[in-house]
């Protein structure tokens, strides 16, 4: 498969996904989406009051890190892999889509601040790792695995987790201090 045609199943999958989650955020779940979540001002004081132990945290964040992570590298193995990279990329377009239309649905621009807060700077270490596996799955035969592959996936993720426990929640505060 060529390289280009690649590039664009991934774009429009994700822009799919993205144009999806920004529909359904506002013609399904609106009204719970305005209420309920972390954009929910209850929720912001909560987090805003909390004490987060970085060491706690990323035991947590391992677990919903890694667990995904290591899912699409089983599946990858198998026949549908392809298809798998397409739908993940899918689903983080469509993720992405709800949660921002939910922070301007709730919080107008200020709710895209936040969620760009919220989502800097441990997402793009966690975006780099996945593509690699995303784009070796739907790239084979063509591309093969190697030590470098596996390196930079540990090194990115292990960065964005350390970032995600460490940095983020700091952020997140002065950002909050804001409001």
């Amino acid at each position: 498969m060529r390289i280009e045609r690649a590039k664009q199943y991934f774009a429009v999958a994700f822009m799919a996904g993205f144009i999806g989650g920004i529909l359904f955020a506002n013609l399904t779940v609106r009204d719970y989406v305005t209420t309920s979540g972390i954009y929910n001002p209850y929720f912001l004081k909560q987090y805003a009051q909390s004490d987060i132990q970085a060491g706690e945290y990323i035991l947590y964040l391992c677990g919903i890190r890694l667990i995904p992570l290591a899912l699409i590298a089983l599946l990858g193995q198998t026949r549908v892999r392809r298809i798998l990279s397409i739908i993940v990329f899918a689903w983080a377009g469509f993720s992405a889509g709800t949660i921002v239309c939910a922070g301007i649905l709730n919080m107008g621009i200020q709710g895209i601040v936040f969620w760009v807060i919220a989502m800097v700077p441990q997402f793009l270490f966690y975006a780099f790792a996945y593509l690699i596996v995303l784009w070796y799955f739907f790239t084979v035969p063509q591309s093969r695995w190697n030590l470098g592959k596996t390196l930079f996936v540990l090194l990115f993720m292990a960065a964005g987790l350390i970032t995600e426990a460490y940095v983020n929640p700091i952020l997140m505060q002065m950002f909050l201090d804001t409001l």
